[in-house]
């Protein structure tokens, strides 16, 4: 790792970054600028000047990449990884692949520790209990968004807690996304069948405008089975390495209306999604040995049926100056907002005895609640001192969420009783003030941009009734995060580019009042009050050359992590006696530093070609223990397309090869307790792309992806797995497959 040791040693200058606003992603997309960024600076501007690492995903991509989820989304974005583990869980323990789609994973760093917002709004937080995994993959329906940003790093400057590692910003579409200049009304209707999971969506949005107003209304329909992979033992017990048959379907509505009048909008919006999904857990059914050579019981079925809800109603106010500089604003944001997600997972397993002791049916019930509400504002002016150019953007934003889960079922372990809870319900309140400033000296030749946000967050638990032996503590803490960068311009084409950023994440009710116990079995789960905030800090220095047709940025970076929370066992024994203590506590310290490279070339004469590569490593660092690998970090991957498409839009075509190495052994160390880790195989794997504008309103797009029939594994699905695991073929992802689309928009 001496080439990372070098660019972590030349990291020197420093960053600053934002989160966007999900109104100026809008006014940039009607620009037509595909190469805007407001996540960098929370101001519109050209992705090659900003002072941070931003990738922009606009909705021609989303659309030619045949996507169909999250993890499509960032098929070809290497250092940005969203975990999937087979569905192979059980109805009490295990939770392998219950939560589809987990997250997503930036630079090695995951979970609830990036944060993810749609218009502007945070998605709720993922949580993981027992039996119960809920993941974040299902925040937005990809066919109703018009765009997204990745920034890669710190982003509380501006969105406080979540955004220790990173943020994802979806932006969904807007009635004059669909009615063409001069017209009246307009819209679009696509079909799409992937069969990597036999997936078949449709979407219809319409919109129309008459004098100020304009609304639209939008649909996405899905319905898909279980996802394919190249496993070759498809037996019923814990031996099978096939799918697990699935069903599901989901169903996403968006409706907004819009009024204008000169400087001033005025836009009301209301979203619902709603997931479901069947499980048949084949691998489940079998003779289960708790202790020695003779079956415990036999489980004859094991399915579950996993729920997700999503509803959003919002309201915004939106103010644009006609001239810059010309008044004390530019520009005025204000935003209100309600959203109430539920995730609800039921498992039914039917259970036969093998003596004499009945061994009764179970099910289990476990839902996670977020209901909350919001109000966001921000603001731009334009000034100068002397001949120095500023941009200040300064606002606020404040949410109050309710959440509360609940563990149900019928049967329950020894020594428990239903309902129960985790952790009581808790009124949780997130908030925090911001400025920050682009200093332009030089008509722009060097910026500065500073920024400084002040959080705040209180955690209120309530009486549970449902946790009547349980007294619960409430905690409230605040704290300063500042951010700043730099770009200096060489030339016209050359920038060289640096950041510094600190991270912030309040602790969550569910780690704070974390309770739980079972004393018949010897273990209990304490709640932590003192939990203090996990905070981040990073640097990052970057060289970027751009020209009008030829782009390419080197970034080389470094971050550190501490106070990471990770439930630990603090004391006992695991008897009833001296029962066995978890507990979330500030544990860890990590380091990561990586470098990353990404090039594109794109000639008038249509020809284009891309490449994208990241390589990062990382520690955890333990008191009282050896340093280990951080085993979310994923090996070297990389990314190369040449294409063509034709400059009048008629059709195109790109190939695509991605590479991905095997972890090193050195990496995993620590990673699987005593064993050595399952690593999978580096491999190349082959796809390609094409479309054709059939007609002037209608477009077919395909795709044919693994052309090569490979089988292969990521590391980010199957860590943790044993080197002498069995199953190996159960996380491979699938063989060849095949996507088709036809759009026409009218």
């Amino acid at each position: 790792m001496s080439h990372l040791a070098i660019a972590a040693a030349s990291l020197a200058a420093i960053c600053w970054s934002g989160a966007a606003s999900a109104d100026d992603t809008a006014q940039a997309a009607k620009e037509g600028e595909a190469s805007i960024t407001v996540t960098a600076t929370r101001a519109p501007l050209e992705i090659e000047d900003a002072p941070a690492t931003v990738t922009v995903i606009d909705a021609e991509a989303i659309a030619d990449g045949l996507v169909t989820d999250i993890r499509d989304l960032v098929r070809f974005e290497p250092g940005v990884t969203v975990r999937r583990a087979p569905a192979r869980f059980g109805a009490a323990l295990g939770t392998t692949g219950r939560a589809g789609n987990e997250d997503f994973n930036i630079r090695g760093i995951g979970g609830n520790r990036v944060l993810i917002q749609v218009d502007g709004i945070r998605a709720p937080q993922g949580f993981s209990f027992g039996a119960q995994d809920v993941g974040r993959g299902n925040a937005a329906d990809v066919s109703l968004i018009k765009s997204v940003e990745i920034l890669r790093g710190p982003a509380s400057a501006f969105y406080g807690s979540d955004g220790l590692a990173g943020a994802i910003s979806f932006t969904t579409s807007d009635p004059d996304d669909l009615i063409q200049p001069g017209e009246n009304y307009g819209g679009l209707a696509r079909a799409q069948y992937s069969s990597a999971d036999d997936e078949f969506a449709e979407t219809i949005a319409i919109a129309g405008a008459a004098g100020n107003f304009s609304a639209m209304l939008a649909y996405s329909r899905r319905d898909f089975s279980e996802l394919d992979n190249t496993g070759s033992i498809d037996a019923e017990g814990p031996t099978r390495t096939t799918p697990n048959p699935q069903d599901g379907e989901s169903n996403a509505f968006l409706g907004k209306l819009v009024w204008n009048n000169g400087n001033h909008r005025v836009r009301l919006t209301g979203e619902y999604l709603e997931r479901e999904v069947f499980s048949d857990i084949l691998s489940g059914r079998g003779p289960v040995f708790l202790f020695g050579p003779t079956p415990s019981w036999i489980v004859d079925s094991l399915t579950a049926t996993d729920t997700t809800e999503r509803t959003r109603a919002s309201a915004d106010w939106t103010w644009q100056a006609d001239t810059e500089g010309d008044g004390l604003i530019d520009y005025a944001h204000v935003a209100a907002y309600y959203q109430d997600g539920n995730d609800t997972q039921f498992a039914d397993e039917d259970r036969s005895p093998t003596g004499a002791r009945p061994r009764p049916d179970r099910e289990r019930l476990n839902t996670f609640d977020n209901r909350v509400y919001g109000a966001a504002a921000d603001f731009r002016s334009s000034f100068n001192t002397g001949s120095i150019q500023h941009t200040l953007t300064f606002g606020g934003d404040v949410s109050w969420t309710k959440q509360e889960g609940l563990r149900d079922g019928v049967e329950p372990p020894f020594g428990e009783t239903f309902p129960a809870r985790a952790f009581p319900v808790t009124d949780f309140t997130l908030g925090g003030f911001f400025v920050g400033d682009a200093i332009e000296v030089g008509d722009g030749t060097f910026t500065l941009y500073p920024a400084l946000r002040f959080d705040f967050y209180d955690l209120n638990p309530t009486d549970d009734p449902l946790l009547p032996t349980f007294t619960a503590t409430g905690q409230d803490g605040s704290r300063l995060s500042p951010k700043v960068g730099a770009v200096l311009k060489l030339g016209g084409e050359v920038r060289i580019f640096g950041n510094y950023a600190q991270g912030f994440r309040a602790p969550t009710p569910t780690q704070v009042n974390n309770f739980f116990e079972n004393l018949a079995f010897g273990y209990t789960s304490a709640p932590n009050p003192d939990l203090a905030p996990e905070t981040s800090e990073s640097f990052e220095l970057g060289i970027r050359y751009a020209s009008d047709d030829i782009t390419l940025t080197l970034t080389g970076f470094v971050a550190d992590y501490d106070n990471f929370i990770s439930q630990e066992v603090i004391s006992g024994t695991g008897t009833p006696a001296d029962p066995s203590v978890f507990q979330f506590i500030n544990l860890d310290s990590v380091t990561v530093n990586g470098i990353e490279a990404k090039a594109s070339y794109q000639a008038d004469n249509g020809f284009r070609a891309r490449f994208a590569m990241a390589l990062a490593d990382g520690d955890v660092i333990s008191p009282g223990s050896a340093d280990a690998s951080l085993s979310t970090i994923d090996p070297l991957n990389a990314v190369l397309g040449i294409g063509y498409r034709d400059p009048g839009d008629r059709f195109g075509a790109e190939f695509i090869t991605t590479y991905n190495a095997q972890k090193p052994a050195s990496e995993t160390v620590g990673v699987c307790n005593t064993s050595d880790c399952f690593r999978p195989d580096e491999f190349f794997i082959f796809d390609a792309t094409a479309f054709v504008r059939v007609a002037q309103q209608l477009t077919l797009r395909a795709g044919i992806f693994n052309i090569a029939d490979k089988k292969y594994s990521y590391w980010s699905d199957v860590r943790g797995l044993a080197a002498t695991s069995t199953i190996t073929g159960a996380f491979t992802q699938p063989g060849r497959n095949a996507s088709v689309s036809l759009s026409f928009q009218f």
